[in-house]
């Protein structure tokens, strides 16, 4: 049975987003999604205390992690992974705990802390996947770069729309056979099907400055 994830969601634990897990629930019934992956910032606790709370999504468990080299997730996750750290290392203590490595947004230019391009060709054999689509690149051609370097180096690729407030989730999903674990996903993954395309370049940017002024 194929179901529908959107895979690259924050909630409330990140600093910079506002879903909660009612309003979770709530948009992934109305887009037709059966689970999240729940990606805050530094932080995996957003993701155990959401699966906690909807056991009737699928919520995979990880973390947006800022490495001293630009962004990584790490998936199924069970601890975790401090910011700062180089990304090898970084990559290399998701794998310990029995992750994978996804590379989010890996060629949105405008980003002042990313990867190079000859960076993530040098680290390829430690990415597990690719984040094709994602919802909020600054830079049009930042997903299509992603795509392309995919499949010139024969890696999945994922969507997932970044959200950070509840109206945003599930605009871009992964549309993927069902799996029992790490191994299952990355499988499925093979034969996946990416839905939806950016939708706000500048949301991300917006979330921050409007949690600035809350706080």
């Amino acid at each position: 049975m194929r179901i529908r994830l959107d895979l690259h969601v924050h909630t409330t634990y990140s600093f910079d987003s506002t879903i909660e897990p009612a309003g979770l629930r709530e948009i992934c019934r109305k887009r037709g999604l059966d689970g999240v992956a729940v990606t805050d910032h530094d932080s995996l606790r957003g993701s155990l205390e959401f699966a906690a709370e909807l056991p009737d999504l699928i919520i995979v468990p990880g973390s947006e992690i800022r490495s001293a080299e630009g962004e990584i997730i790490g998936l199924f996750l069970s601890e975790d992974v401090p910011p700062g750290l180089t990304a090898p290392e970084t990559m290399r203590r998701i794998r310990e705990q029995g992750g994978l490595v996804l590379m989010p947004h890996p060629f949105d230019i405008v980003k002042l802390r990313r990867m190079t391009s000859r960076r993530l060709e040098e680290l390829r054999g430690e990415i597990d996947a690719i984040e094709a689509l994602n919802g909020k690149p600054r830079w049009w051609l930042a997903n299509r770069s992603a795509g392309r370097f995919a499949a010139r180096f024969d890696l999945p690729v994922t969507a997932g729309s970044d959200a950070h407030k509840a109206d945003h989730v599930g605009l871009l999903y992964t549309e993927m056979e069902e799996f029992a674990d790490p191994t299952g996903f990355l499988a499925s993954l093979r034969g996946a099907s990416l839905h939806g395309g950016r939708y706000s370049p500048w949301a991300s940017q917006l979330d921050r400055w409007k949690a600035r002024l809350r706080k």
